[in-house]
């Protein structure tokens, strides 16, 4: 009889049952398919042979002749180093081919060489990174620099130089109530929407007066006008004038110098006290105090 711990060893559960039958199905499974491919796929096979024996030959004989040019010696190495006297600074590729650097190595000395690097002495050679002691020891008895020019000498040629003299700048000077945009648009800082936005509120106002308006345009800052102050002109005989007495509401309401309210205020107190005899009577109207008075005034006329 079998110990107790035995078959507790021996015994599984449900679950590894089921696994362990799984395994046993997909093993029986692997070798019947295994047996069935020897038996019934072996005609299959020579008849492949047959049909692509040929290209299966020609592809492995182009395999190792690749593989064996691959293995060959390089035809533009040197089998040893050529030791001649040379110029570093004007020797070509072929040359340092021959004292026996790779083509990859000479390309690397010459891009070296046109960046402007000169070798003004044996031991220069010893800054390329493709030489070690090693080689610089056996390339130095070889080695023949011819002389160079110093820095001194090659900026002599130069010593007459005179650099050429700065354009002075075109001063222009823009008369603001009859420039039109591409005139503006000379004015440094003024592209087209800054000039489209000066004719239009010239428009509003009837004219400039004064070179500051300028600061009332939208967008324009301090810095913008100052770069543009001294270039600036103003002919005040180009205002034009609005007319307080017969004005509608639509015509003083377009002014930017005018609110609502003050407009209504005028058109009301022409109505209640008929025209305004003198300027002065828009002070009147509670709604203008002296500071809008000042700036509405000179663009309203009487008559």
């Amino acid at each position: 009889m079998l110990p107790h711990w035995f078959k507790e060893y021996l015994s599984f559960h449900r679950a590894e049952r089921i696994a362990l039958l799984c395994l046993v199905v997909l093993l029986a499974s692997l070798s019947g398919y295994n047996i069935y491919q020897r038996i019934y796929w072996r005609q299959d096979w020579n008849q492949l042979r047959v049909q692509y024996g040929a290209q299966i030959l020609k592809f492995k004989q182009q395999t190792e002749s690749i593989q064996a040019s691959s293995e060959a010696p390089q035809p533009w190495l040197p089998k040893k180093a050529e030791l001649f006297e040379f110029d570093p600074n004007t020797l070509d590729s072929a040359g340092w081919v021959r004292l026996g650097f790779s083509p990859k190595q000479s390309a690397a000395i010459l891009k070296y060489r046109s960046a402007g690097a000169i070798f003004r002495k044996p031991e220069d050679v010893k800054k390329l990174f493709v030489v070690d002691d090693e080689k610089y020891t056996e390339l130095a008895p070889f080695i023949r620099i011819e002389d160079i020019p110093n820095a001194q000498s090659t900026n002599n040629q130069y010593s007459n130089f005179q650099p050429k003299e700065k354009p002075t700048p075109i001063v222009i000077n823009i008369e603001l109530n009859a420039a039109d945009t591409t005139e503006l648009m000379k004015l440094k800082g003024i592209g087209p929407s800054y000039a489209k936005r000066i004719v239009k509120y010239r428009e509003l106002l009837g004219g400039y007066r004064f070179k500051e308006q300028l600061l009332e345009v939208y967008g324009m800052d301090s810095t913008r006008y100052l770069a543009i102050k001294e270039n600036l002109l103003v002919d005040t005989t180009f205002r034009e004038r609005i007319n307080v007495n017969t004005a509608d509401f639509k015509t003083l309401l377009r002014h930017p110098y005018l609110n609502k309210n003050q407009v209504s205020a005028i058109i009301n107190y022409r109505k209640q006290h008929g025209e305004f005899r003198s300027m002065e009577g828009l002070k009147k109207i509670h709604l203008i105090n002296e500071d809008s008075y000042s700036k509405i005034a000179p663009y309203l006329k009487l008559k």
